[in-house]
């Protein structure tokens, strides 16, 4: 789920950053040891900090600020895009021509935003922003992927769409448009990071034609083939052929068995290592869009074998059993739930999918009723077509749409283009926070004639997930969202370890005026959590390492301590070479997150380079 935050909670004494920090693993106050389970900024320590010429201290009979309870309300972001006759967006809309529907009820609108694709000229000159608009970074981001799934893409096709794609990144792109190219043969290989610079993309496309095709058409075509060639010997033996059935329908059918179980494995894995990329983008802020160039992958893998299969051996008696189970066996393996669960992970994470198929490259040749037996260009066609059903109900689900590999994916392409630069990002505020469950939307528009695309529904994301997603996308691109206004930096020496790797000690910061902390009779409370990510030079990611810090400040102490940092050190373990360290942080009670990162490139013997 993406959220925009609106802040409602109230504090006193708004915070400077940090001029102090406190070791986390143990400090002696007040002749005890503070464990690292339960922090508390002790008495001692905090005289310390006044000593130093921090502040003044407060009396106790002095009243004490008072931090409100937790209201940061995450909001659900719905980008729409509404055409008219013809399929142009239709510019000048209002809030007041929406209406946003979640579970059937109706919710208030929050925020809206028009982008500048929808906005009249006049409105634009203005240079005011729009009232309300939900802040996304860099004024509304775009992050365009062009994935190419080889394991389910020939190399001709894709040959295709390369020369598309490319002439499409050539063209002038909307404001803001951040692509990033990736390429799936089993794992994820991004070619080229989000840039704005389509020059670069365009060279690394070029780069990827040379790749290898793990497509498994050629295996399907050549199953065919077997069960055609038996089909023939056995019409030109007479009285033997039902022997010469008999004696390959058995191997025929396992090998068709073999070869589905394969796709299907192969298929489920490529849809969880998709589910894994998609959580790695969600915690992007603005809109992200997927274009998925792939020849499809069937609902039913090895259907069109098995039905063949039943045509041909059919007729031998031993084997009537199994020909009337081959659409049952093909039904087992249907795909289509994997890909409906694929489709509400991508919209709980805010990712739309444009899938580019290539039904339109297999000249339309339709599958004749009258045909007892389908050859291999029909073979194509009927899992083509299963494939674009599959697709297009994921792209609809999303907000996006299906595109076809053909001579007018130019056009499709440009209309693409039109959609990310013309379009209304509506947002509420939803009654539950975290809750886990899938939620339906719907947007009504108050306009005649017009159609509406935008994502189905949302996973109301809890908040652990959503400060790990924001981490991990911080670790993985570099972008790093830090309302709280945290730091981070080495803290110490770092320690270099038998194995050749290193022990860096890292301090995180955090404002303590800029927590919800909850007053009792003698002090005030709070709760953070803290999640790390390391990326090596390789692009691995280390086991994420999470820390929970209770907070106490005495409430005699409370007004200088709203003016400190509340600092916590964390040893990590890492490898030699450029390391980057996502380091998230969220407020418990308040249920806000920040995440900030730190650069490191470690040379030979620990030492750091800038």
């Amino acid at each position: 789920m993406e959220y925009s935050e609106k802040s409602r909670y109230h504090q006193l004494n708004r915070p400077a950053f940090f001029r102090e920090y406190f070791e986390e693993w143990s400090v002696e106050a007040e002749g005890r040891e503070v464990k690292p389970s339960y922090w508390k900024i002790a008495p001692v320590l905090l005289a310390a900090i006044l000593a130093s010429g921090a502040g003044p201290t407060q009396d106790s009979d002095t009243p004490q600020a008072t931090f409100f309870a937790p209201v940061d309300v995450p909001l659900v972001s719905i980008d729409v895009y509404v055409s008219e006759h013809g399929g142009h967006p239709v510019p000048g809309l209002t809030e007041q021509d929406f209406a946003i529907f979640e579970d059937g009820a109706e919710v208030e609108i929050s925020h809206f935003y028009a982008s500048p694709g929808v906005t009249p000229a006049t409105e634009r000159m203005d240079g005011a922003p729009t009232v309300g608009a939900p802040q996304e970074r860099s004024g509304q981001d775009i992050f365009l992927v062009i994935l190419f799934d080889d394991t389910n893409l020939s190399r001709g096709r894709r040959q295709a769409a390369i020369e598309y794609l490319s002439s499409f990144l050539s063209s002038e792109l909307p404001p803001h448009v951040n692509v990033m190219l990736v390429r799936y043969d089993g794992s994820m290989h991004v070619e080229h990071g989000f840039s704005e610079e389509t020059d670069e993309i365009i060279a690394s496309l070029a780069s990827i034609r040379q790749a290898a095709s793990l497509s498994r058409q050629i295996d399907e075509t050549l199953l065919l083939r077997e069960i055609q060639n038996a089909e023939t010997m056995a019409a030109m033996s007479g009285d033997l052929g039902v022997e010469i059935l008999r004696s390959s329908g058995n191997s025929t059918w396992q090998s068709i068995g073999y070869f589905v179980d394969e796709n299907v494995a192969r298929t489920r894995s490529g849809v969880a290592n998709l589910e894994r990329f998609i959580r790695s983008l969600s915690g992007l802020n603005g809109r992200k869009a997927i274009i998925y160039v792939s020849d499809g992958v069937p609902a039913r893998p090895g259907e069109g074998l098995y039905r063949a299969w039943a045509e041909v051996f059919g007729v031998v008696p031993e084997f009537r059993i199994n020909a009337q189970r081959a659409f049952v066996q093909a039904a087992q393996n249907d795909l289509s739930g994997e890909f409906d669960t694929l489709a509400k992970f991508s919209n709980g994470h805010r990712v739309s999918f444009y899938t580019l198929s290539t039904l339109g490259t297999l000249g339309g040749r339709a599958i004749s009723a009258e045909t007892r037996l389908m050859d291999e260009q029909d073979l194509a066609v009927d899992q083509a077509m299963s494939a674009e059903v599959l697709m297009a109900n994921m792209a609809g689900a999303t907000g996006g749409r299906p595109l076809v590999n053909s001579p007018a994916l130019s056009d499709q392409l440009e209309e693409v283009s039109e959609e990310l630069a013309s379009y209304y990002s509506l947002a509420f505020e939803p009654d539950h926070l975290g809750d886990g469950k899938y939620h339906r939307l719907e947007i009504k528009v108050k306009r005649d004639g017009v159609q509406v695309r935008h994502r189905e529904g949302y996973r109301d994301v809890p908040l652990d997930e959503r400060m790990a997603d924001r981490t991990l996308a911080a670790a993985v691109y570099g972008y790093a969202d830090n309302s709280l206004g945290i730091t981070v930096a080495v803290n110490g020496e770092i320690v270099t370890r038998d194995d050749g790797t290193f022990l860096v000690p890292v301090i995180i910061t955090v404002p303590i005026g800029q927590l919800v902390l909850i007053p009792s009779e003698d002090e005030h409370r709070g709760q953070i959590s803290i999640l790390l990510l390391v990326r090596d030079q390789e692009g691995d990611l280390s086991a994420p390492v999470r820390r929970e810090y209770p907070v106490a400040i005495p409430n005699a102490l409370l007004t200088t301590a709203l003016t400190q940092g509340a600092g916590f050190t964390i040893r990590l373990g890492v490898g030699e070479g450029r390391q980057r360290i996502a380091v998230g942080l969220r407020d418990e009670i308040a249920g806000s997150d920040s995440v900030t990162l730190l650069e490191l490139d470690l040379g030979d013997g620990g030492d750091v380079d800038s």
